[in-house]
């Protein structure tokens, strides 16, 4: 893995650390708040296409069956919507390890991610950058980055980047510390 980091380094950066989430689900607030929220699309969506299928495959005229029609398509997204937020999170959550890599250079932080498409975020680490460590039972989040957006009605949302459920958090944050203050 060293060699496949060097190879989108800048000149003179070298590897400090390099990890990965570590295995199984972390965070089970966040993932039960998520599916509770998509359970009322799931449970809707389903009956929703559940009665459009019925009507669709036993209408007694042409109306019922178009109206099936339209209910059992219209349904659709509404329970791919609860599906992703029911089971979704969790199984996103469960093979993170499998699918993130981290790594810090003594320029940069890197965040590798594959799935469906491949990724490659890299983050500055500089004098003015905030930095934080938060420890939990058993991993820790180390973040690097604080992304402040507007939206379009003028309000702000946060949004911190970061190494999450790592074993080596401590190691880590120490580590940004010192490039941050340039003994790296």
């Amino acid at each position: 893995m060293a060699e496949t980091w060097q190879s989108y380094f800048q000149p003179g950066e070298t590897l400090l650390w390099q990890g990965a989430p570590l295995p199984g689900v972390h965070g089970w607030g966040k993932i039960i708040g998520m599916a509770l929220f998509g359970l009322p699309f799931l449970v809707m969506g389903l009956a929703f296409c559940g009665v459009g299928l019925t009507m669709l495959i036993n209408g007694p005229s042409w109306n019922d069956t178009g109206l099936g029609l339209f209910l059992a398509a219209f349904s659709l997204p509404f329970a791919g919507v609860g599906v992703f937020l029911v089971f979704g999170q969790a199984y996103a959550a469960k093979t993170a390890h499998r699918t993130t890599r981290y790594a810090l250079s003594n320029r940069a932080a890197y965040i590798a991610k594959s799935g469906w498409s491949h990724s490659l975020e890299s983050y500055p680490i500089l004098r003015e950058t905030a930095l934080g460590l938060e420890k939990h039972r058993h991993a820790d989040t180390v973040w690097f980055h604080v992304r402040t957006e507007k939206d379009s009605d003028g309000d702000r949302s946060t949004t911190r980047i970061s190494f999450d459920n790592i074993a080596e958090g401590d190691e880590v944050y120490r580590l940004l510390r010192s490039i941050q203050i340039g003994t790296t």
